[in-house]
């Protein structure tokens, strides 16, 4: 059915899901058609500088704004020399050493080093686009972050498979081959992360009537905090030494964790490192994290704890900084879609328990059936 690597990328299609459910294969993403679904899975690498301009491989990610080529952005940077605006063409530029600053990284969908290879890349970020908004299919779910990472590790990004949305590709085919069908009209962002915390993070998104997901994510906890719970043995053998190994890089790297410091040596670690924190401090931890052995008493300690919900509501990433980029809201509205949610799930449960993914993912859409109320009324015409 679908094809992975070693390390969950989306290498390809198979059997029948090739045969009768593709509708567009490209070197950065595949489309796929069934019984309402649309499935979109991305191939190409999300990272600027892993890429193969000569056979069409772009390093783009979708989840971010299309950049202007040399214009402003209204984003700047200065990691101590002058102001960079922020830009593809800055953006191809300052590479590698743009990869160590979310400036670009979780603002600009690519890189481009001149007008033709900016073009190339815009029509492609277009065309996903347009095979993600413009279909009369009930359910899509994209999953942009799915493909291979060929970039080896180097001290400007030492974990380059982390960049994968690893496994995810098999939990959009397992959706897109489930039934039933909902009435309304859903977009499903699918990501995996493994970011210290909750085995299931949604995102609203930012989105008003999304203020549903608040008892409807309370309903999922009840509903699977025994499968859950039985996960957890597994779950902390897999997740701390994880983190800790990444913790101990950057002190080493760096030598600091504090967020301050590092804001001119790398935004990305010092993001990382307020996530742990911001899980840590919601749980009581109470002890200093400011160095890797700190952290590791935390981490530790965090299993003995008052118990934590494992799946959550916006906390990892809401998507609502997402939505602002991608003027999410009125694309949802001209596409007739009633609403978007963002999935975060951890590598580990889609990996070794992708059907209680996907399962977990369908009563998410069932629940919104009951809550939401209909408010797609564009027109819905299919231009793919």
């Amino acid at each position: 059915m679908i094809q992975e690597s070693e390390t969950g990328a989306y290498l390809g299609a198979t059997g029948a899901m090739s045969a009768h459910s593709l509708v567009a294969s490209t070197p950065n993403f595949d489309v796929f058609d069934r019984e309402g679904k649309r499935l979109i899975l991305g191939k190409c690498s999300r990272l600027p500088d892993d890429e193969d301009i000569a056979r069409g491989r772009y390093g783009i990610d979708f989840h971010r704004a299309l950049p202007p080529f040399r214009g402003p952005s209204g984003i700047t940077l200065n990691w101590g020399e002058a102001d960079i605006e922020v830009n593809a063409y800055n953006y191809a530029r300052c590479l590698p050493r743009a990869l160590r600053f979310r400036e670009f990284t979780a603002n600009l969908a690519f890189a481009s080093r001149d007008p033709e290879e900016y073009q190339a890349k815009r029509r492609t970020y277009t065309s996903f686009y347009s095979y993600l908004y413009y279909s009369d299919a009930r359910v899509v779910i994209a999953a942009p972050h799915c493909g291979q990472v060929r970039r080896p590790p180097d001290v400007f990004h030492p974990f380059p498979l982390s960049e994968i949305d690893a496994w995810t590709a098999r939990v959009g085919a397992g959706c897109l081959l489930a039934s039933p069908l909902p009435s309304r009209r859903f977009l499903i962002s699918l990501h995996s992360t493994d970011y210290f915390g909750s085995l299931m993070d949604f995102g609203d998104f930012g989105l008003a009537q999304n203020g549903v997901l608040t008892e409807v994510i309370g309903k999922l906890q009840d509903r699977f905090a025994d499968p859950i719970e039985a996960l957890m043995p597994a779950y902390r053998q897999h997740i701390i030494p994880y983190t800790l190994a990444r913790v101990e890089w950057f002190e080493r790297k760096f030598g600091t964790l504090d967020s301050r410091r590092l804001a001119r040596i790398s935004t990305a670690a010092g993001f990382e490192l307020r996530s742990i924190r911001k899980v840590l401090e919601a749980a009581g931890f109470q002890g200093e994290t400011h160095t890797a052995a700190g952290l590791r008493r935390g981490l530790e300690s965090y299993w003995h704890l008052p118990p934590q919900e494992l799946i959550t509501l916006n906390g990892i990433f809401s998507g609502r900084k997402t939505a602002c980029l991608l003027n999410l809201a009125y694309h949802l509205d001209q596409a007739g879609l009633d609403t978007a949610v963002q999935v975060e799930c951890s590598r580990f449960l889609a990996q070794h328990h992708p059907e209680l993914t996907v399962t977990i993912i369908l009563t998410l859409l069932a629940e919104l059936e009951n809550y939401l109320p209909r408010i797609g009324t564009a027109s819905r015409t299919s231009r793919q």
